[in-house]
């Protein structure tokens, strides 16, 4: 049991550091997370003025096919939120990548507004 915990563990440290490097290239400067020590997810706080994601992820990070979770659903209020969930569980690598370059551009199209 021990050995396939740290093999779990491993693969989702592994999981989350393709992530990460994705989100180093394409969203320095746009955005900006705390490395999570465990878990499936990264929580993105988006930079340049977006204080609420919801309409931005719901709607137009839908139509570019990108599927992230904006921080107002965690929210027991229900108040605005700049943050995103990520999730690194079971996407592709390319999928991570092509995630975070997607956020990049609807992030700059959103300050630019």
């Amino acid at each position: 049991l021990d050995d396939h915990a740290q093999n779990v563990a491993q693969f989702y440290c592994d999981r989350r550091d393709i992530l990460l490097s994705a989100a180093n290239v394409h969203l320095n400067g746009l955005a900006e997370w705390v490395v999570p020590e465990a878990g499936m997810f990264l929580w993105i706080k988006l930079l340049n003025g977006v204080s609420d994601t919801k309409a931005l992820i719901e709607d137009k990070a839908a139509k570019a096919n990108v599927l992230f979770v904006p921080g107002q659903s965690f929210c027991p209020m229900g108040e605005k939120s700049p943050y995103v969930r990520a999730s690194f569980s079971t996407a592709t690598d390319d999928d991570m990548d092509v995630a975070m370059e997607r956020l990049a551009s609807l992030i700059l199209t959103e300050s630019q507004g």
